[in-house]
């Protein structure tokens, strides 16, 4: 049994992590042991992250308004609507210096009870959408998430390793919302300023600078040990953090599997339009294979 298991690992890496980029927040590549020969080393990670996600956005509606959305969608609701999604890990090490690279991506479409509209700002000021009068407001959301990093490690032992990072991070953003209310809304002048029948619309592109640490803390005398990611930072937006830990367990000198948590949030504040926050989070199940 133990030699299919390692098979069925074996496959997986080799079919399922080479398409796949980039999760480094949870591909482990510990550096070497001390007075151990030096060389390249390179992890891929392929996995099954389990996310809810919850949004708010300022959409641009139609003769220069404002439409306020939110849309707030467990793993469930995710998973019937989903379009197409690509998520993995890989990363690189030569001593105590490592590089790491992290691509998400997501494309879901979510009917009126993930998604809603909140307010319509006209320019006076804000109008309340009651839900009742939401027949249908369908939003198709596209989400990339793109990172870059270098590490090294800072302290390192029996114990496990901690390495600090630094790089960027970059945030995609595509969201249309299609409008279907049982009424139009009217401005004070009696115009129509939101036609019952429409699309708001936010595409926008995020880049922000982060800085952490990674690294992991091994059991002794134990195949067990747990990976750990914490990074923060800003830039575009004014602050994006997420963290990540997990369990894991070597298989063999080559691959091992892990379970745990990722958290990945950016906040906007009280923007006018595009996004005021996104927080991803869920559990995650990962295959790590290093060589």
């Amino acid at each position: 049994m133990p030699q299919i298991i390692k098979l069925a690992a074996a496959v997986m890496c080799v079919l399922i992590a080479a398409p796949l980029w980039a999760r480094a927040q949870v591909v482990s590549l510990a550096p070497p042991d001390q007075g151990a020969a030096q060389g390249w080393t390179y992890a891929a990670t392929p996995y099954l992250w389990m996310p809810s996600i919850n949004a708010s956005l300022g959409a641009k509606g139609p003769r220069g308004t404002v439409v306020n959305a939110s849309t707030s969608a467990g793993f469930g609701a995710i998973l019937s609507h989903l379009n197409f999604a690509l998520m993995g890990g890989a990363a690189a090490r030569y001593d105590r210096f490592s590089v790491m690279t992290d691509l998400v991506y997501v494309n879901v479409s979510l009917t009126t009870s993930n998604s809603h509209l909140s307010t319509f700002n006209p320019g006076p000021g804000p109008i309340y959408i009651p839900r009742s009068q939401q027949l249908d407001t369908g939003t198709r959301l596209t989400n990339t998430i793109w990172s870059l990093a270098g590490g090294y490690t800072l302290l390192q032992g029996d114990w496990g390793n901690l390495d600090g990072i630094a790089g960027m991070r970059l945030l995609s953003m595509n969201s249309t919302t299609n409008l279907g209310l049982r009424a139009d809304i009217y401005l004070p002048n009696r115009t129509i300023g939101l036609s019952r029948n429409g699309s708001a619309k936010v595409n926008e592109v995020y880049v922000e600078g982060v800085g952490g640490m990674t690294g992991r803390i091994n059991f002794p005398n134990s195949k067990f040990y747990v990976p750990y990611y914490f990074d923060a930072g800003g830039g575009a937006l004014p602050f994006t953090w997420q963290t990540y830990v997990a369990l894991a367990y070597k298989m063999s000198s080559w691959s091992d599997v892990s379970a745990g948590y990722r958290y990945l949030r950016f906040e906007n504040g009280n923007a006018s339009t595009g996004l005021r926050d996104i927080a991803i989070s869920g559990a995650l199940i990962a295959l790590n294979c290093h060589f």
